[in-house]
């Protein structure tokens, strides 16, 4: 079966998988939850084995048996979904704002 949705992988306990998860929420952002490591979890391998892990559809609209493209890394994350997705948007309309705000992300992810 056929899921046209975004698949993200993560743990319970991992406070950027929260965070992802939050933003999906806030955006409206249609997303499969999978504990990474369950059973459930049958998605593409990614580089680093980090949580959390987004997989976006393939052009066939597929996100599991190892389809799809999957990605780590909270931030690039967000700037892609950013990109891909309208809607609500987490990033302030003024470019003054949206440069506080990258700066702050980028200095307290880490």
């Amino acid at each position: 079966m056929a899921d046209h949705r975004l698949v993200l992988a993560g743990g319970y306990e991992s406070p950027y998988t929260r965070k992802m998860r939050a933003v999906l929420r806030y955006r409206h952002i249609p997303f499969r939850w999978v504990l990474r490591d369950s059973k459930w979890d049958d998605l593409a391998e990614v580089p680093v084995r980090i949580v959390p892990v987004i997989v976006f559809p393939d052009a066939d609209g597929r996100c599991d048996e190892g389809r799809g493209e999957a990605m780590v890394d909270s931030s690039p994350q967000i700037m892609r979904l950013e990109r891909e997705y309208g809607g609500r948007s987490v990033v302030p309309g003024d470019p003054a704002l949206a440069f506080i705000d990258a700066l702050i992300e980028d200095f307290a992810d880490e």
